[in-house]
């Protein structure tokens, strides 16, 4: 009896380290790993500058760009743009299942524990340069997809690629025949709850809440000291409004033969700013008025198509 026992013993040690080292050698055999795929309004993703030459519209991630990253209900993971590829900021992400779930990521990543509560950039410090507005751009994407067969969550094409949410104001100021030599000093824009601090909710195809404060309602630029003989565009990201209760209104001071001027203009932009679009208005300075023309309102980030980057995540080995 003690002989039969001792090789069952045996049998089941062996069976037993066995399964061991089958562990060592593939630890995570089962789990799913989630990788990321993303493009704004269409474009691929590149390493290059979100904004690209002179021209907002060419939008593209960015090494060093972070989105947040919603599955299902549970709080907004951190992915970062770099190496080529996105990659979560912290341990590596899997698929609970190969069922459907929900993804839903914004840009730029901030904590947020709920999709229906995401804080967007605030909008107060811009100056016209399209430096400034990439601090402020805000993008949403969301799609509903299963592992497939390798576990990407592609945010890209016409329906899943991230989408501008607020409104880019496009500025192109010009100096009238009376007026050679004008240098443009400032600009402020005034209007009902343009620049409110604000929060996402993916809820209802999005909607955007604005918490107004002291400071909702006046944006402005200083300090420009531009030459507008050559046609001078500011840039700015405003919050999107419709039919707001106090008319909108634009202001300029600007110097000519070292005298100062203030030029302005209400009802602007026939009190709506729309979300996700470029609003463009030609301004110009004649004497102490403002005329506004050439006003057009077109999609945002429209541009050339790059081929995707993949890159899948593989846990790292252990050091000797």
């Amino acid at each position: 009896m003690r002989k039969i026992s001792f090789v069952w013993s045996c049998f089941v040690m062996t069976f037993f380290v066995a399964c061991q080292q089958a562990e060592v050698e593939n630890p995570k055999a089962d789990d799913l790993r989630m990788s990321i795929v993303a493009s704004i309004n269409g474009q691929r993703e590149s390493p290059e500058s979100r904004y690209t030459g002179t021209d907002p519209s060419n939008v593209i991630f960015k090494a060093g760009d972070n989105i947040g990253l919603f599955v299902d209900d549970k709080p907004a993971i951190e992915w970062i743009y770099g190496n080529g590829g996105w990659n979560p900021n912290g341990e590596m992400v899997y698929w609970p299942n190969k069922n459907e779930h929900t993804f839903r990521a914004f840009y730029p990543y901030d904590e947020a524990n709920d999709f229906t509560s995401v804080p967007m950039p605030k909008l107060l410090n811009q100056d016209g340069s399209i430096e400034s507005i990439s601090a402020c751009d805000f993008l949403v994407a969301n799609k509903t997809q299963s592992y497939g067969d390798d576990g990407i969550v592609e945010f890209t094409g016409a329906e899943s690629s991230f989408k501008h949410v607020s409104t880019l104001l496009k500025l192109k100021f010009k100096e009238g025949a009376d007026l050679e030599g004008a240098i443009l000093n400032k600009v402020t824009i005034e209007g009902s709850y343009i620049v409110s601090p604000s929060y996402y909710s993916f809820e209802n195809d999005g909607t955007v809440t604005l918490q107004p404060d002291d400071a909702s309602d006046v944006l402005t630029a200083t300090d420009l000291a531009y030459g507008m003989s050559g046609e001078e565009t500011l840039y700015f990201i405003v919050n999107e409004i419709q039919n707001a209760t106090t008319p909108f209104k634009i202001s300029v001071e600007y110097t000519v033969n070292e005298k100062s001027y203030m030029a302005q203009m209400s009802g602007f932009a026939n009190n709506s700013f729309v979300g996700g679009m470029c609003q463009s208005y030609t301004i110009t300075i004649q004497n102490n008025s403002l005329v506004i023309s050439g006003a057009e309102i077109s999609p945002w980030g429209v541009g050339e198509s790059l081929d995707d980057i993949v890159i899948n995540g593989e846990e790292k080995p252990a050091s000797v």
